[in-house]
């Protein structure tokens, strides 16, 4: 199983297509984060030194958003090209146990996603308070409880997301089927909104962005471990739905 996981690294080293798509997920996120910023004059109708130096962070991270369904495109191309390209077989032939197999992919996938979201923090975070110091505005320290608060949001939402289109991929066995599903469950909260007060709040419980929200500000402990519980829920659920078809699948 680990063996597994390092082959996928060294992979993503040595084809340059998988490293130049993560630098661009890094890149482009970065780009559009800092456009959100610079732009709030006509988004918003405030000017750069209104902002209090949480909201600009917090405008920033929006950048994340970027690499959260960038990286719902990766994992689900990189699992589907395990079937595409038929190296599935001599894989399984190597491991023949099937959820080792497939547990190994979801931890390249979660780890993989884990360390661009956490490198992609921590230079926004940096870029933000040159930012705020170039604008002689108050810097922000990165112990303040909010922002931690909203960092662990941040770095929730690329993986929570790249595991569920992964597990789709699994399951449909083709990109298409694990970005779709993914970006479903991601933007589907935008149009049940439109539906009723009454029936849109029970819908929205249960689909993962008000989780993902809830773990980015202060609450309570029952509201984290609910929203934690849901998260959970998603990933579980997902997850043996695409162990369970590619036991069934014969190759």
């Amino acid at each position: 199983m680990i063996n597994v996981i390092k082959a996928d690294f060294k992979k993503m080293y040595y084809l340059s297509s998988y490293l130049h798509y993560v630098l661009a997920i890094g890149l482009l996120s970065i780009l559009f984060g800092f456009t959100f910023l610079f732009t709030i004059g006509v988004t918003q109708g405030k000017e750069l030194t209104q902002l209090a130096g949480l909201e600009v962070m917090d405008i920033t991270l929006l950048g994340m958003d970027i690499a959260a369904i960038m990286l719902i495109i990766f994992a689900a191309s990189f699992i589907s090209n395990e079937f595409t390209s038929g190296s599935i077989c001599p894989s399984l032939a190597i491991t023949p146990l099937r959820h080792r197999y497939y547990f190994s992919k979801m931890i390249f996938i979660a780890v993989l996603s884990l360390l661009v979201s956490i490198t992609l923090t921590v230079i926004f975070f940096g870029l933000s308070n040159l930012v705020l110091s170039v604008n002689n505005m108050k810097t922000v320290p990165i112990f303040q409880q909010a922002l931690l608060l909203k960092f662990i949001g941040a770095l929730f939402l690329p993986l929570f997301y790249s595991v569920l289109s992964a597990a789709a991929a699994f399951y449909f066995q083709s990109a298409s089927g694990g970005t779709t599903f993914a970006l479903g469950v991601m933007f589907l909260p935008a149009f049940i909104k439109m539906f009723p007060a009454g029936v849109s709040d029970v819908l929205l419980t249960v689909l993962p962005e008000r989780s993902l929200h809830t773990l980015s500000e202060a609450g309570a402990a029952g509201q984290w471990l609910s929203a934690a519980s849901i998260l959970l829920g998603w990933i579980v659920i997902s997850s043996f739905m695409g162990l369970s078809k590619l036991k069934r699948t014969d190759f």
